[in-house]
């Protein structure tokens, strides 16, 4: 938990010293600046809502109970983005812990959920002056809490709401954001929906679990994993296995040779569900490839790959830290690098044929012509 800069504590150890922020309010909003878009902001607070989701996924032996629901709405003329579920939700303890003890996460150590910082909750600070939770647990009343990003002290505690909790389980967490500032405000319901289905593409192809994002007042769109079995071309499907310490790991791949151009949809490596970058974006993976960019940005290539548990993702989630975990899961990965290479091969060529092919046309032309 990051401490404001106040006098020593009495159990302090004598003849130690102990790390003050003095002003934490500050360090946070610097560190939320990492964050370069809105829609990759509202994408933690979806992932909490899908972390909620995937304790009640693993209770129940990898299924959902119930239909479980994930809402994103825009609000243009109040300048207000709502994020609703209909799962667990949160305990008043629970609700006030996230808030106020940064660093300090529940799930870290827990390897069927995302979050192990205990940051996600803070990211509105890089976009927004303002967030609301709304939160009801099945054990507890309902609770209710806000937060300024300029607010250090004064904080105040969760208040009770008596009212029934809006979703068909009674259950789940509401959380709003809002004033937004005019640089972080070119977003709109297309380009949430997009990031959603490019950075969850695993995860809501899942049954029983259903992403909406609309405009206040109008029909809200699903979203929809992208379906790798219907591009037309040559695909590599498989479930690699690496060991370390001991313990077996699986990575899943899928990856595609497609007949057609496809540069929008790069292979991207995912951990546990959600999109981390584009692999030829991580440029640690980048210097271990013997194929380097020639391979991997390949606008015919695309793809997905599920590193699981091996990997730890950074505090912005879009690389890896560098462990031997890391090290293990490029070295078994680019063990397919040949394979891929050589179904490559024949697009390569059928490519430098169409350009001869275009090129003697044009001189047949310029001939004709004379």
């Amino acid at each position: 938990m990051f401490q404001a800069n106040t006098p020593s504590r009495p159990n302090r150890i004598p003849g130690t010293l102990e790390l003050e922020i003095s002003d934490p309010v500050l360090m946070l909003n610097e560190i939320a600046r990492r964050y370069e878009t809105t829609e990759r902001v509202l994408m933690e607070y979806v992932d909490n809502a899908l972390d909620d989701a995937e304790a009640l996924y693993v209770e129940h032996n990898q299924r959902y109970p119930y239909h479980i629901t994930i809402d994103i709405t825009i609000d243009a003329a109040a300048g207000a983005v709502t994020i609703k579920d209909n799962c667990r939700g949160m305990s008043r303890d629970v609700l006030e812990r996230v808030v106020k003890n940064i660093g300090e996460s529940q799930k870290r150590g827990v390897t069927w959920v995302n979050g192990r910082f205990g940051f996600g909750v803070q990211a509105f600070r890089a976009a927004a002056e303002h967030i609301q939770f709304q939160t009801q647990h099945q054990t507890s009343s309902g609770y209710s809490l806000e937060l300024d990003r300029r607010q250090q002290r004064g904080i105040k505690e969760a208040k009770r709401q008596d009212d029934p909790f809006p979703t068909d389980s009674g259950t789940g967490t509401i959380v709003t954001i809002t004033g937004f500032d005019p640089d972080w405000s070119d977003f709109s319901v297309e380009s949430v929906k997009a990031e959603i289905e490019h950075h969850f593409e695993r995860l809501i192809a899942r049954p029983g679990l259903t992403i909406t994002v609309g405009e206040s007042g109008q029909p809200s769109r699903q979203c929809t994993p992208f379906d790798y079995d219907h591009i037309e071309g040559r695909s590599i499907r498989r479930t690699l296995q690496a060991t370390y310490k001991g313990e077996t790991y699986p990575i899943d791949l899928h990856l595609v040779v497609a007949r057609e151009k496809r540069p929008e949809r790069a292979v991207s490596f995912f951990v546990r569900g959600r999109r981390i970058n584009d692999a030829v974006q991580i440029k640690s993976f980048m210097r271990k490839s013997t194929y380097k960019t020639r391979l991997w940005s390949h606008p015919h290539l695309l793809g997905y790959i599920e590193a699981g548990e091996l990997v730890q993702p950074a505090i912005t989630r879009d690389d890896f830290n560098r462990t031997y975990g890391r090290q293990l899961c490029y070295e078994t990965i680019l063990t397919l690098e040949p394979e891929i290479n050589t179904l490559i091969k024949p697009v390569n060529q059928a490519g430098k044929n169409q350009t001869l092919g275009k090129l003697e046309n044009v001189i047949n032309e310029a001939v004709a012509a004379a």
